[in-house]
């Protein structure tokens, strides 16, 4: 199954595509995960918050020397107990959180689908997306491995050729040359194997199996389309950031200005500020009902930037891997035909 042509355009704007077909479905996703991180985030600060809180105390009364090091030691082994019984429980929402919100927009981005009511579950395909993610750490270490040994190869011979021209100019330039054809190199194979497996995903969510080399398949032939799509989408990720990034900064400049310039006035003046009266002011400045709406927009507008670019990111695998099955569902007892050039070598072949 080779599936349709690669629409480059489509490629670059298949997020874009899929918000038009399902916009309410979209900010729906986008408005539910703002929710859930804002809930871990609320988590976090009252599990971990207390013991920042107690550590800056802790600090305030060092510096006055009302502690000895023994308490100061026994105040902060009290305080790390619940801080780090913490940490677990954290990591751990935080990780089944990321796998919702992944197979939530792979599913719009791959099926059109938008689960009932609340978009996030943590069934199947949330679990398949674990085994993928966890088969990118697997590659991930194993490429980092065969980089340190590439790098000490490179840098041997670099120094044999530096070695062998007894210092010369001649010598130094042919080292310099090795070691960036050396960087060169490496860095080509490790961005070939990201955008090869980048469909893993995607191919994922659309066959209901999990599906991790089988985007070195589905890439075959359109390498440097997607290649392509991916400089596009970066350098349109790269204007839009400096552009809504300024506005974004310009908006949360404005909403904090009048604290600034207190601190600023306070400052000429060679006013010397105690932190509870720092803390004091940015109480004070928060009330402000003017203060707040611009902080909010400035967050909203952040946060839809960052979905955005997201989206649009991960909609080139995503588009290649619905591209690719385009033309004829895969059966339950399909097994993927490797070729030569794959990974995991060719696969068997009958007789």
């Amino acid at each position: 199954m080779t599936g349709k042509a690669f629409d480059i355009g489509e490629c670059i704007f298949y997020f874009f595509k899929r918000f038009g077909e399902n916009p309410v479905g979209v900010i729906w996703i986008a408005v539910c995960q703002a929710l859930v991180v804002g809930a871990l985030a609320a988590l976090a600060v009252s599990l971990l918050g207390p013991a920042y809180m107690s550590l800056f105390e802790l600090a305030m009364q060092d510096a006055s020397g009302s502690l000895s090091e023994a308490e100061i030691e026994q105040e902060v082994l009290a305080m790390m107990g619940p801080f780090l019984a913490s940490i677990p429980l954290i990591g751990l929402l935080g990780i089944v959180s990321a796998l919702m919100f992944q197979g939530a927009w792979l599913r719009l981005l791959t099926r059109g689908e938008v689960a009932s009511v609340i978009p996030f579950r943590f069934g199947g395909d949330e679990l398949r997306l674990l085994g993928v993610n966890l088969l990118y750490i697997v590659v991930g270490i194993a490429a980092y491995i065969g980089i340190v040994i590439a790098a000490v190869v490179v840098g041997l011979v670099a120094a044999g050729v530096f070695a062998a021209g007894d210092g010369s100019m001649a010598g130094g330039m042919a080292t310099g040359l090795i070691a960036f054809l050396g960087v060169l190199a490496v860095s080509i194979i490790v961005v070939v194997f990201c955008i090869r497996l980048a469909s893993a995903p995607g191919l994922t969510m659309v066959d209901r199996k999990v599906r991790f080399f089988e985007s070195w398949t589905a890439s075959k032939g359109v390498f440097w389309h997607l290649a392509l799509s991916y400089l596009v989408v970066a350098g349109l990720i790269l204007v839009l950031t400096t552009v809504l990034g300024t506005l974004i900064q310009l908006v949360f400049l404005g909403a904090l200005m009048p604290l600034v310039m207190e601190f600023a006035q306070m400052a000429e003046g060679g006013a010397d500020l105690m932190p509870e009266e720092v803390f004091a002011m940015l109480q004070e400045t928060l009330g402000n009902p003017g203060v707040v709406v611009g902080l909010v927009t400035g967050l909203v507008l952040g946060y839809a930037m960052q979905i955005v670019f997201e989206g649009m990111w991960h909609g080139v695998g995503a588009y290649n891997a619905v591209r690719y099955r385009a033309g004829g569902d895969v059966e339950e007892t399909d097994s993927p035909t490797l070729t030569s050039d794959h990974p995991a070598g060719a696969s068997p072949s009958e007789g």
